[in-house]
């Protein structure tokens, strides 16, 4: 375990260079991603692609949620434009049948189905709102990988959700995430104030893991919370985070007030990234909380607090994007200041991760 808070190098202005993630780095597929909310996933199947692989989710008449690749075997025509037939989807070109397992069960035009048919089928794990796929080794899914989430089916929590997508690449969403020192700026004051943004992270690194957690004094309280809780100012909120994989980026909103004792409420910011490619990204998000759980008037304004704040986040990190499209000179390095250290640090762990995965596949018989 390393604090690497305060060092040299943190305090100096460089750039970006060897041994960090980028845009050139290959997807990490050794992973469990999220390919969508459990309520998107019917018996309407539905297409979703991630990390470039076309995938069509759809349950079984007992509920199990299941993803296949989305191209018949034989002409390549999608399988999300076809129909279920109990647990077989059905292609809408030449009517042949697959299995959830990914065989083909029927093809009409031969009245049997030939062994060598089938399309590749993906594990996939239900933990609350999430469906979560293994993009690795079909036949080789690690279940301890999986970061499960406790509050999703924890009595005493409750938690709002959404989804958005983004013309971005997905590395951007960790480092903006990592970054909290844009949130007047890009977010106003209900995140914060200006002299906030100098409010220095502590990083520790435990392995890939990366760990920050950054105290900001005299915060806003939003009205519905505050109506809530009767929340004495000033309040201060501790924000920690923790990336423990590329598909997954853990946040903890803790504030404490001047009350005597002090209250102090903790929520849970889950922001779930996972890659449709280098240059688009699906996000999902979450906010969870343990204070006044039937409380309707909070479940919408964190919502809303939600929505406009990642959206936000979206048009900035689309809006890099298409500079970087657009500006292809090839001696351009973004530099990095001591509030990114964070997040340098998951760049540099995510390209630990890509280069293992690349000496793995290199070693396969």
């Amino acid at each position: 375990m390393a604090d690497t808070t305060g060092s040299a190098a943190e305090e100096a202005v460089g750039a970006k260079g060897v041994g960090m993630a980028g845009r050139d780095t290959p997807l990490i597929r050794q992973c469990w991603y999220v390919a969508a909310f459990a309520d998107e996933v019917t018996r309407t199947p539905m297409r979703r692609t991630i990390l470039e692989r076309d995938i069509v989710l759809y349950r079984k008449e007992d509920g199990v949620a299941v993803a296949l690749q989305n191209r018949c075997a034989h002409r390549s025509y999608p399988l999300h434009s076809g129909k279920l037939s109990g647990d077989r989807i059905v292609c809408g070109y030449h009517g042949f049948e697959y299995g959830p397992d990914g065989r083909c069960a029927h093809v009409p035009a031969l009245g049997f189905a030939p062994p060598a048919i089938r399309v590749q089928a993906y594990p996939l794990v239900e933990d609350g709102p999430f469906v979560w796929i293994w993009m690795g080794d079909p036949d080789r899914p690690d279940e301890t990988a999986l970061v499960r989430q406790a509050w999703c089916a924890a009595p005493g929590w409750t938690h709002v959700k959404g989804y958005m997508h983004m013309q971005a690449n997905y590395l951007g969403l960790h480092e903006n995430l990592m970054d909290l020192s844009h949130f007047p700026f890009l977010h106003g004051a209900a995140l914060g104030r200006a002299d906030h943004a100098a409010a220095k992270p502590k990083v520790r690194v435990e392995g890939d893991v990366v760990h920050t957690s950054v105290m900001h004094r005299d915060v806003a309280v939003s009205p519905a919370f505050q109506a809530a809780t009767g929340m004495t100012a000033p309040v201060d909120r501790e924000s920690v985070q923790s990336v423990p994989s590329p598909a997954i980026h853990l946040g903890a909103s803790i504030t404490t007030d001047a009350s005597d004792p002090p209250q102090r409420h903790v929520r849970h910011i889950v922001h779930v990234p996972t890659p449709e490619s280098q240059t688009s990204t699906h996000y999902f998000w979450a906010i969870a909380r343990h204070t006044a759980i039937d409380d309707p008037a909070i479940d919408a304004e964190s919502k809303a607090l939600g929505e406009k704040a990642f959206a936000e986040d979206k048009v900035a990190l689309e809006a890099i994007e298409d500079v970087i499209a657009r500006d292809r000179r090839s001696d351009f390095r973004e530099k990095i200041i001591a509030t990114d250290h964070g997040a340098i640090q998951v760049l540099r762990a995510f390209a630990r991760m890509a280069a293992r995965e690349h000496d793995d596949a290199s070693r396969a018989p």
